[in-house]
């Protein structure tokens, strides 16, 4: 239901606010909890001798009793001389206004300004119940009129039911047959989808066996674990008041770019006592990373670089030493 607002803000000086403005109504059939209102037609509402106006929307309120109009008294001219509130249902033209002619700052108003309600216009109100009760009538009759004819052709109902039954009994004989043969069909499409995916799965196991078999025998990328040149995993954390803290203590991200924490220092750990245990001949690295190569994240293919948040640790890229060391960064690291 839309209900139409119009406040008259009293003449006196001064008698505008700027302060933020609600309203509660109660009626007999429900209540419209507090609302902000403002007059969107208005670039500056509650001026001084200005009629504002608004549209809320809400349930069926029904005949309109009470209310509460208030301001939070907030800006540089929080007082606000009101002279009176009108609501109007849109529906039906229904008028309530309560008058007011009060400050907002009185002693009884301070806390908003209570208001009591009395129609001032019948609007289209009767017209519309008479209209309603009119349709009232129409549809029990119409309801009525099909009630009969249901009646009427009960009979003519029943007779057919009796035809309709051997009909469907036939249907269903039929549609029992076309249903097994439905799901042979959906069988046999299973059985051909699952052997056209056993022969994909067969395929890629070859691939996968011949690429395995083409690493193992170059031999060129050192593992942890593996055979070749000696695999290292370095650390980097942080030293902050003389104490170790987890690399993401000492550095936060800020615009995408990391950052070292005013007063932080980023150290280079190489055996696990250095850090948070992460560092070391292997190290750490095949802990968080196995079967994965450090070349993966752009450093070199025996050396890993880790950091530890305090519970776990994750992989470093180039990039992002890059952006705290500079280009020379396996300097520093390595």
């Amino acid at each position: 239901m839309r209900y139409v607002w119009y406040i008259q803000t009293g003449n006196e000086h001064f008698g505008g606010t700027d302060a933020n403005v609600y309203l509660s109504l109660n009626g007999i059939d429900a209540v419209m909890k507090e609302v902000l209102i403002d007059d969107p037609s208005s670039d500056n509402d509650w001026e001084r001798n200005a009629l504002n106006q608004g549209v809320i929307e809400t349930e069926d309120l029904g005949e309109l009793l009470s209310g509460l109009l208030r301001s939070d008294h907030s800006g540089p001219i929080p007082n606000w001389k009101v002279e009176w509130i009108k609501i109007v249902n849109e529906e039906d033209g229904r008028e309530w206004t309560a008058g007011i002619g009060k400050w907002s700052d009185w002693p009884d108003t301070v806390k908003g300004f209570k208001l009591k309600f009395t129609r001032t216009s019948d609007g289209q109100y009767d017209q519309i119940q008479k209209k309603k009760a009119e349709a009232a009538r129409k549809k029990a009759a119409d309801e009525q009129a099909t009630a009969d004819k249901v009646k009427r052709d009960a009979a003519e109902q029943e007779k057919a039911r009796k035809a309709q039954e051997k009909k469907d009994r036939e249907q269903a004989d039929q549609e029992a047959f076309d249903e097994e043969i439905s799901q042979g069909e959906k069988e046999l499409e299973r059985e051909l989808a699952k052997a056209r995916k056993e022969a994909e799965l067969a395929k890629k196991r070859a691939e996968l066996d011949k690429l395995r078999g083409t690493t193992s025998g170059g031999g060129s990328t050192p593992t942890p674990g593996g055979g070749g040149a000696t695999f290292r995993t370095v650390e980097l954390y942080g030293v902050m008041g003389g104490a170790r803290v987890p690399l993401t203590s000492a550095v936060s991200m800020a615009g995408g770019m990391p950052q070292v924490q005013p007063g932080a220092r980023v150290m280079v750990g190489e055996v696990a006592a250095d850090g948070f245990g992460l560092a070391g001949v292997p190290g750490r690295w095949s802990a968080y990373y196995a079967g994965r190569s450090p070349a993966e994240f752009g450093l070199d293919a025996d050396k890993g670089v880790l950091a530890s948040d305090g519970s776990r640790g994750w992989a470093l890229t180039a990039t992002f030493l890059s952006q705290i060391f500079g280009a020379g960064w396996r300097a520093v690291i390595y």
